[in-house]
């Protein structure tokens, strides 16, 4: 946004978007240090051991905790920042302010009023759409869940008949079950001959 038309435009009104967003971060900052601050006091209260080593030790933990957060914070807020100057505070493109009017004392606008009947009905029906969209999605989010317990338990029944059969294969000899078959086979010739 330096030296850009929105700024020469921000700067005509007496309005600088960087100071804003100073002021936003220094007031986060504040939020945070004292969050930090107030924890400290609670924490060397309740553990109670201000004057000893140890509260030395909690000081340093809660610093590094502070600057933890604090780096956190920073890139994402930098991003925000870069977005802000970007989009929030980009004037349009053949953006012009309108000519005082010194009669007046005011600035003179041209607004040009439409019916905006139509837009509402637009806006309305959009609407509508986003309750309906929300709606199949909770249950499409429902169905997903059902589903995922589904294969959960289908997953766990697999595992245990998997163990099933490799205890089966453990306690399970071959040679015992040819001798089985072998005495079934002879054992129904004998019935059937008979």
């Amino acid at each position: 946004m330096e030296g850009s038309e929105s700024e020469a435009i921000f700067d005509s009104l007496n309005l600088n978007p960087q100071l804003f967003l100073n002021e936003i971060f220094n007031r986060l900052d504040d939020l945070v240090d004292g969050a930090f601050h107030c924890f400290h006091q609670e924490a060397s209260t309740g553990l109670k051991i201000e004057g000893t080593d140890r509260a030395d030790e909690l000081k340093k933990g809660v610093v590094y905790l502070q600057n933890r957060i604090h780096s956190a914070l920073d890139r994402p807020l930098t991003m925000w920042e870069k977005y802000c100057l970007r989009h929030c505070f980009a004037v349009p493109l053949g953006f012009t302010l309108p000519a005082n009017n010194e009669s007046t004392g005011e600035v003179a606008m041209d607004v040009d009023v439409t019916d905006d009947t139509e837009l509402d009905l637009q806006l309305n029906s959009l609407r509508k759409r986003l309750v309906l969209v929300g709606k199949e999605s909770a249950e499409l989010n429902r169905e997903l869940r059902m589903l995922e317990r589904q294969s959960s338990l289908s997953n766990q029944c697999s595992r245990s008949l998997d163990e099933a059969v490799q205890l089966c294969g453990q306690y399970f000899d071959l040679d015992m079950f040819e001798v089985i078959m072998t005495n079934c086979i002879e054992h129904h010739s004998v019935l059937a001959g008979s």
